[in-house]
């Protein structure tokens, strides 16, 4: 199967010792709580430095990253696939891994929900390429360290993106729905 033989391929041919090194931390730098850090540390500073409209691109990733995160938290309980690690004999494992799911990757989910929404918003070519190629590393990395195979990254991948158009196509809508939850709160 060619899901199988390109994880071995990721995880045994492309070993070296600078991935060694480099992929464990590279691969945390997509995981929920790194993007969910980044998304709130950038609404924090927006509001103290006075920039509404660097506010509301971060509230836009914060709302893609938690929906394509609970897509893929729903996905992984209802597929349940076992990790690479857990199924497959000789994998390098290079992480310490307690979610036994594998499929689909959360930090690869993570990372295309919130990258996707600055590619989506900003469209400056240069930038859109940096991005993408750092959502195809943390991609990568959860391949190499060993706790996720190619299909589980494309379909993150695939959910991060969705997520990410969804909420930047409906964003007056959300935006709209949220002002009136807040109008109603602050009337009560």
């Amino acid at each position: 199967m060619i899901n199988i033989d390109l994880f071995y391929f990721i995880n045994n041919g492309l070993k070296n010792p600078l991935f060694d090194f480099i992929m464990p931390f590279t691969t945390e730098l997509g995981s929920f709580v790194a993007m969910l850090g980044i998304c709130l540390i950038v609404i924090i500073l927006s509001i103290l430095f006075k920039k509404p409209s660097i506010k509301k691109i971060a509230l836009l990733c914060l709302f893609s990253l938690l929906l394509a995160d609970g897509i893929a938290l729903l996905l992984k309980c209802i597929i349940m696939e076992p990790r690479p690690f857990v199924y497959l004999d000789n994998v390098r494992l290079l992480v310490v891994e307690n979610d036994p799911c594998s499929f689909p990757s959360g930090h690869t989910t993570s990372t295309f929900a919130v990258l996707s929404v600055l590619v989506f918003k900003f469209r400056h070519r240069l930038w859109s390429v940096v991005l993408i190629l750092f959502g195809v590393v943390i991609g990568f990395s959860r391949i190499y360290v060993g706790v996720h195979y190619p299909l589980d990254v494309l379909a993150g991948c695939i959910i991060g993106v969705l997520s990410a158009y969804f909420i930047y196509r409906y964003e007056d809508k959300i935006r709209s729905f949220f002002n009136g939850v807040v109008g109603v709160v602050k009337r009560s």
